[in-house]
C-alpha cells in the first residue's frame, strides 16, 4: 500500500512540473507580442517554444542576441548576424525584415528627414547630424546639454513618425 502512495505522489509531482528542465522564461521583443522560450534554450525541448497563436519561435537565441545588439546600437554587427542567420535558416525572412527596418529607423539622422519637416517651428538644427538612436540615448540619460527635452522629443517624433507627419502636411 505504501509503494502505491509513493508512486502516485511521484507521478503527481512529475505531471505538475511540466517539461522538467526549467521553467519557461517569458520575453518581450520590440514589435512583437509576448513570446515564450525554454529557459535552457533548447528548441523543441518542451512545448514552451510556441506563441499564443500556435506558431513556433524560430531562432529564439539568435533573435534575442540580434535584438540585444540593436538595443546597444551595434548595428553593423546586428546586420551581419541577421544576414548569416537568415542564410542559415535560423530566423525567418519576416523577422529579419523587421529587424532591418528597426536598424534603418534607429540609424536615421535628423538631417535626413524631408525638408518640409525640417521647417517646423523650433526645429532643433543642432541635432541634424544625430541619429534617432543617439537622440533616444540623450533622452534616456536626461542629457540636455545639446538641446532641451522638448527639442529632443520633437526630433524623436519627427524621425519616428515622418511618414504620418508628411501625410498631414500634404
Amino acid at each position: 500500500m505504501r509503494t502505491w502512495k509513493v508512486l502516485f505522489g511521484g507521478w503527481a509531482l512529475l505531471c505538475a512540473a511540466g517539461c522538467g528542465h526549467a521553467e519557461a522564461a517569458r520575453r518581450e521583443q520590440p514589435g512583437e507580442g509576448l513570446g515564450v522560450a525554454c529557459a535552457r534554450g533548447d528548441e523543441g525541448a518542451c512545448e514552451a517554444d510556441e506563441l499564443e497563436e500556435g506558431t513556433r519561435v524560430k531562432g529564439g537565441t539568435v533573435s534575442l542576441r540580434i535584438w540585444a545588439l540593436i538595443a546597444k546600437g551595434e548595428f553593423v554587427e546586428a546586420q551581419a548576424l541577421i544576414a548569416e542567420s537568415t542564410a542559415a535558416g535560423l530566423i525567418e525572412q519576416q523577422q529579419a525584415a523587421r529587424m532591418l527596418e528597426r536598424i534603418t529607423l534607429l540609424s536615421t539622422r535628423l538631417g535626413q528627414i524631408p525638408a518640409t519637416l525640417q521647417r517646423v517651428q523650433d526645429f532643433p538644427s543642432q541635432l541634424r547630424e544625430h541619429s534617432l538612436f543617439q537622440i533616444k540615448q540623450l533622452l534616456e540619460n536626461k542629457d540636455y546639454t545639446l538641446a532641451t527635452q522638448a527639442q529632443l522629443k520633437l526630433a524623436e517624433k519627427l524621425i519616428e513618425q515622418q511618414d504620418r507627419l508628411m501625410g498631414k502636411v500634404q
